[in-house]
């Protein structure tokens, strides 16, 4: 069924990109149909309870469903391999909330260090300084916490944080002390969760449920707590919540014309826009466009460059668990309170080239059940087994701490996604398919990466440490490969060269010109931050540019 109406803009995806699309478009005066997979959940659908939200995951994405392979000549698996939230709001609904600006050389990486075999790096179509008003604005309409000064290697700033930083538990001030010990610069991570009371949203009670929960007070800004309410106060809104978007529809004009989903009894409905707006994350969005192939464009829409689903990034996160002689309180405050990124720049001298942050990351040790699990999520020399020595492992999660990085590995073309021939999801509509392996110089950076982690393990006082693995890989090689991550990026990449990307500066694609995609898919490389502060910035940067040409009569 499709209705008359002609929308202004059909946003497809109320994530960070997205909601941040919607409530900018919406206070200009357009009139926005917003269409999200799954439901709309509230406050009170979210609770801290560890076995349905973590372990079977009953809240968020119940319903996920992808397929793996290492590479065209492998056979799949089939799973749950990426942390995505099929909400409204997105994935930002369980998002950690780090707040990172990528730095100034994040962006210029092909002209920075020229070309490197087996990857295809390339240089942003835009640099910092464009989107540096738009990391601001950012910042404070998400209100976040801390401490402009205090890292000495970030991004230059013109502002202070709108909120002051949160206090350190004891497993960040153990963290800071090992790390001044190595001459490191300690500072607090700066997350979007308020460390007071801002713009009617209450400060953190530090319950410790942060990544991968939703927040029950708000506390956490998230385009569901910041976005959504906004963008309805205006009355310009409407949003269809359980809409399983299946296609993308073009018009004689070559220009999109509709947007077809599936309600959630599974019934065809189809909205009409004068432009579209894709924000379903660097999985979704492909997938998408792949599933939109038609006359004009066979091989996916909007796909003339063949890349639609290429150059897949996900973030490489190396680990160090360890033992201290005094209660971590891992379990209170969230994911992350200090961070050093003394090790972040790049230096072909060890061996690879770029890096990223380290931090105290208590992610797998503030939950109970996870910490039981660790022995089937890749760690290793924990002490553990069954029995006694089970026992006396569970005894020593008060103690437990985790050091981690988020470090960025290089685009690789023929890592992506497209559509498995085989696999079908419960629309009988065909799974995103990820092929994904590791580039040499990843492998060479995790090796590095754990040393410098064990080093500072020990720096904090450690009375034991192990190594973390990726799962199911049982040595770093060319046979190594993640085979899904919290962060990923890069599968519609934005460039100057229409034969070399799929969008333009404004994240416009190249082909249609009223088809727009501001999630993490725009990124060429995929640098050494999470990625959300970078992606809600450039959606701002996207939204007053699209706002400017629609005065001008442009678009």
């Amino acid at each position: 069924m499709t209705t008359s109406k002609i929308h202004d803009v059909c946003v497809i995806g109320t994530g960070a990109g997205g909601g941040v699309m919607i409530q900018e478009l919406c206070k200009a005066g357009f009139e926005v149909v917003a269409l999200q997979r799954g439901p709309f959940l509230t406050t009170k659908d979210f609770t801290d309870d560890e076995l349905s939200t973590i372990i079977r995951d009953e809240v968020f994405s119940p319903d996920q469903l992808e397929t793996y392979r290492f590479d065209a000549h492998s056979p799949s698996q089939t799973g749950r391999f990426n942390l995505m939230a099929y909400c409204v709001g997105g994935t930002m609904t369980h998002w950690a909330a780090w707040s990172w600006r990528f730095r100034p050389e994040d962006f210029r990486v092909r002209s920075t260090e020229g070309p490197v075999e087996g990857a295809s790096l390339a240089d942003w179509p835009f640099d910092y300084a464009e989107l540096e008003p738009f990391y601001e604005k950012a910042e404070r309409d998400f209100g976040v916490a801390g401490d402009a000064k205090g890292n000495p290697f970030g991004a230059p700033r013109k502002s202070e944080y709108p909120n002051p930083a949160h206090p350190n538990r004891v497993s960040s001030l153990r963290f800071a002390e090992g790390a001044r010990k190595l001459g490191y610069h300690p500072f607090p991570v700066p997350m979007a969760i308020n460390s007071r009371t801002y713009r009617g949203r209450p400060k953190c009670r530090y319950g410790g449920n942060c990544q991968a929960y939703g927040c029950p007070v708000q506390a956490k800004a998230t385009s569901l707590s910041v976005c959504i309410p906004r963008a309805q106060a205006t009355r310009k809104l409407d949003l269809r919540a359980n809409a399983m978007v299946v296609r993308i529809k073009l018009g004689e004009d070559g220009r999109a014309r509709s947007v077809v989903y599936l309600n959630k009894n599974g019934k065809e409905r189809e909205v009409l826009a004068r432009h579209v707006v894709l924000a379903g994350n660097a999985i979704g969005s492909p997938h998408l466009l792949l599933m939109s192939a038609c006359g004009s464009f066979p091989q996916g829409l909007a796909n003339s460059s063949g890349l639609v689903g290429r150059n897949l990034t996900f973030h490489l996160h190396p680990g160090v668990g360890l033992l201290i002689d005094e209660p971590a309180m891992g379990i209170s405050g969230f994911e992350a309170h200090q961070a050093v990124d003394d090790l972040h720049a790049s230096d072909p001298k060890r061996g690879f080239i770029r890096g990223g942050v380290v931090a105290e990351l208590n992610t797998l040790v503030r939950q109970p059940l996870v910490y039981a699990l660790q022995a089937g999520l890749g760690y290793e020399k924990a002490g553990r087994g069954w029995g006694a020595e089970f026992m006396q492992y569970l005894k020593s999660f008060p103690r437990a701490m985790t050091l981690s990085g988020i470090l960025e590995d290089l685009p690789v073309e023929e890592n992506g996604i497209d559509l498995d021939p085989h696999v079908r999801d419960r629309y009988g509509l065909p799974v995103a398919r990820i092929t994904h392996r590791q580039h040499p110089n990843d492998l060479a950076m995790l090796k590095w990466y754990n040393k410098q982690l064990l080093e500072l393990a020990n720096a904090c006082r450690a009375t034991q440490t192990w190594v973390s693995k990726i799962p199911g890989v049982t040595q770093l090689d060319e046979h190594t490969a993640m085979r899904g991550n919290l962060h990923f990026h890069g599968t519609c990449r934005a460039g100057l060269d229409s034969r070399r990307s799929v969008l333009d500066r404004w994240c416009r694609s190249h082909d249609v010109k009223n088809l727009w995609v501001v999630d993490g898919s725009f990124f060429p490389t995929a640098g050494g931050y999470n990625p959300t502060l970078t992606i809600l910035a450039n959606a701002y940067r996207v939204a007053a540019h699209f706002i400017s040409e629609a005065k001008r009569a442009s678009l």
